[in-house]
C-alpha cells in the first residue's frame, strides 16, 4: 500500500484522537495537521502559557522516532537546537500523548535531545501500519 492516498493518510486519524484529548485536558490546541512526507508525520501546535498565553509549542510525532516538541518562532518554526524528544515510544495512545504534553506545559518533562530510532519509514511489512490503522478504526463513529 505504500505511496496511496489511504497510506500516506493513515497517521490523520491518530493526530485527530491527539487533539480531541489534548483539547478534553484543557489544552488550547491552535492547529494540528497531518504530513504525507518521508517519514510520514503529523503536527500540533498548542499555546504556552494557559489560555491568552504568549507562545506556541509544536509538537511532533513521526514514524521512525515518535514525538518531539519545541517552542515556535514568529515564522512557525522550531529552531533543530532547541527540539526535544518526549517519552512514550513510537505510537503511544493519545491519552498518553495528551498526559506528556501536560507535563511539558507544567514545566515537569523536558524530554531529551537525543531522537530515538524505533524504525525507518521504509520498513513496510513490519505491521506499523496495522496499528495506525487501528486508530481510524477508533475514530469511526459509532
Amino acid at each position: 500500500m505504500p505511496y496511496s492516498a489511504p497510506w500516506v493518510d493513515l497517521p490523520r486519524p491518530y493526530v485527530e484522537l491527539v487533539a480531541q484529548c489534548l483539547i478534553v485536558r484543557g489544552v488550547d490546541v491552535l492547529d494540528h495537521w497531518n504530513d504525507p512526507l518521508d517519514p510520514r508525520d503529523v503536527s500540533v501546535i498548542v499555546r504556552a502559557g494557559g489560555p491568552g498565553g504568549p507562545g506556541r509549542l509544536r509538537f511532533v510525532w513521526d514514524e521512525e522516532s515518535g514525538w518531539r516538541f519545541g517552542p515556535m518562532d514568529a515564522e512557525g518554526w522550531v529552531a533543530l537546537e532547541r527540539t526535544r524528544y518526549l517519552p512514550g515510544g513510537l505510537l503511544p495512545r493519545p491519552g498518553q500523548v495528551a498526559a506528556v504534553v501536560g507535563r511539558v506545559l507544567a514545566g515537569t518533562e523536558t524530554g531529551s535531545p537525543h531522537r530515538p530510532r524505533y524504525r525507518s519509514f521504509r520498513d513496510y511489512g513490519d505491521g506499523f501500519d496495522a496499528r495506525l490503522a487501528a486508530y481510524a478504526r477508533a475514530a469511526l463513529p459509532r
